[in-house]
Order: structure tokens, then C-alpha cells, then sequence
């Protein structure tokens, strides 16, 4: 998906990984334990989702999606028999021809992840729908388990760090999340504290997959004092989301993290038409990729912090 204190914020943006070495993350009141980033790598667009190039074994590097909005991470067949890669579960219930499997070595700059595992199906109509980015697969938030997750969309970089054994003290500016089931039968997927439109407290997915700013679900509309916004008539195509999708959209005053406005300085507030998947109350909104413009989204998926720096160098 943070605000981060601010001897977090100066080491932070002041590092840069070197080739063969992992570089200080930084050390944090209270905690002991000093993390390191051991992989920096660019941060690409596929599509208009953000995406990494990394290699499956010993096979070419690929592209994958960063998607934080999914429990599951997803490999094209087509790339997982050119890496090798056979079923080592059950086929997917409902999706004929795919099947569950394992990495066992994917490479990510300096890093390798072990076992990672993911569910093989066809793209090709997806693809050909314009359901899905030209790419090998995606990576979900599970994939960096007990690490720290940084998509740099300033800077154009994704970060990753050694795996967590122990807190890291995020100070105020921070917020937590759950891992919250996306209605009654959904997966766990991402839910921030900390968000806010027109002042108001919002607990929201992340999900970077989604390409629009904050989607504000049906049953927080009133809550949020937004009932004369979601009366819009103007519409907007979302390709990757629930297959593609058509969402209301209407101009909001200010959107928000710990209070530091983001977005492009033009806030917009989406609302959904009866195709949008809704999560049965159990969260009011989603945020994506157009409230992160230059913005640093940091995830510590080992103790459950999300931060959010908006960067205000010119780029």
C-alpha cells in the first residue's frame, strides 16, 4: 500500500543499495534489531500496473505484477512450463487447466525468495480482454512474507528487505493493518488504518492492482458524508479490476493519509456500479495507484505497519 517518523524518513530516503550488498534500513527506537533492504530493483509500468523483472530458476527474467490487493499469486501456464514448473496441488475449483505450484527459487535482483507459491491458469483471454497486463504473472503481498515491501513510485524503485525477526517501532506517523477477508467468503487481503476523505476516518484496502484513487463501497457511503458525491452520473472504465468494471466517479475535496494530502492535487472519490465486487461491509474503501502519485508505500509484513511519505521532489 504511510506516514514514517522522521529519523526513519531521513535514513530512508538517503539509501541506496549497493550491487552484492544489502544496505541499512534503519535503526528504530526500542528496537534492537537492524533491518536491511537486500534487493532494489526498478519499478516498472505493464500496462499501467506496476511490475519488477525477475527470473524463475534458471529460465529468462519475466515480468510480474506487484499486486497487494490478492492473496494469491498467479503464474501464466505458458511461463510456468518454460521454467518447468508442474501442478503440486489440486487444480483451481471452477478454472479448468490450472493448478497450484510452487517456485522454488524466484530471483529478484540480489534477492532470492524460496517456495513461493502461486496458481498456474491461462492469461490469454484475460489478456486479449484487456482483463490483465502483458506479463508472466503476479506477485500478491503473501509472496514477502515476515519482509518489508517498498514500492517507490517516486523514485520508480521496489525495495525489498531481510526477513523480520523481531518489531520495528514506527513511531506516529505510521498506521496498522489487518489482513481482512474481502466479504464473508473472500481471501485475507490488506486493510489500512490511517486514510482519510474530507477528514473523515476511512479503513481501506491497498491494492495496486487497482488504478483509480480511493473507491469508497456502498455501505460507508453515508458514513463518510458522501451520499450527494455518489449521486454522480460520470463514469469510468477500470480494466483490472473484477474483470473490468464501470465506477462513478465524483470530485472530493481531499484525500488523505495521517493528514498529508495525496493524489495528484485534483482529489477524486469512485464509487461502484453493480458489476464492482463489494466487500459485505467489512471495510469502507479501496486505494490504488492514482492517490500514490509520487508517493512511498511501505508495507512491514511482519508486524503489520503500513507507512505513506508523499515525495515532493520534482521529477
Amino acid at each position: 500500500m504511510s506516514k514514517m517518523t522522521v529519523p526513519f524518513m531521513v535514513v530512508l530516503l538517503a539509501l541506496s543499495v549497493m550491487a552484492g550488498q544489502g544496505v541499512a534500513f534503519a535503526q528504530y527506537a526500542n528496537n534492537e534489531q537492524e533491518t536491511t533492504f537486500v534487493a532494489e530493483v526498478p519499478l516498472l509500468n505493464c500496462d499501467g500496473a506496476p511490475c519488477i523483472e525477475a527470473r524463475i530458476g534458471e529460465g529468462k527474467a519475466v515480468r510480474l505484477v506487484i499486486d497487494t490487493g490478492d492473496a494469491d499469486s498467479v503464474l501464466d501456464t505458458k511461463s510456468a512450463e518454460a521454467a518447468g514448473i508442474r501442478p503440486a496441488g489440486l487444480v483451481a475449483e471452477g478454472m479448468p487447466g490450472s493448478f497450484r505450484a510452487r517456485i522454488a527459487a524466484l530471483e529478484i535482483g540480489e534477492l532470492t525468495l524460496t517456495g513461493v507459491d502461486v496458481t498456474a491458469m491461462d492469461f490469454t483471454d484475460w489478456i486479449a480482454k484487456n482483463q490483465m497486463p502483458r506479463v508472466a504473472g503476479t506477485l500478491a503481498y503473501t509472496a514477502f512474507k515476515d519482509r518489508i515491501l517498498q514500492l517507490d513510485f517516486a523514485a520508480h524503485q521496489l525495495r525489498i528487505s531481510d526477513v523480520l525477526k523481531g518489531p520495528v517501532d514506527c513511531g506516529n506517523i505510521c498506521a496498522k493493518y489487518s489482513l481482512i477477508t474481502f466479504g464473508k467468503q473472500g481471501p485475507p487481503i490488506v486493510v489500512a488504518e490511517g486514510f482519510e476523505i474530507n477528514g473523515k476516518k476511512v479503513t481501506a484496502q491497498i491494492d495496486t492492482m487497482y488504478t483509480g484513487s480511493l473507491l469508497v463501497y456502498n455501505a460507508s457511503i453515508d458514513k463518510l458524508g458522501l451520499r450527494e458525491a455518489a449521486k454522480t452520473t460520470e463514469t469510468r472504465h477500470f480494466a483490472y479490476t473484477d474483470g473490468g468494471v464501470t465506477m462513478k466517479v465524483a470530485p472530493a475535496k481531499r484525500e488523505s493519509f495521517r493528514g498529508v494530502p495525496l493524489g495528484d492535487g485534483k482529489p477524486k472519490v469512485y464509487f461502484p456500479t453493480p458489476g464492482v465486487h463489494e466487500p459485505d461491509g467489512m471495510f469502507d474503501a479501496t486505494v490504488g495507484l492514482e492517490l500514490f502519485v509520487d508517493a512511498i508505500v511501505t508495507l512491514d509484513l511482519h508486524n503489520g505497519n503500513v507507512f505513506l511519505q508523499k515525495d515532493k521532489r520534482v521529477r
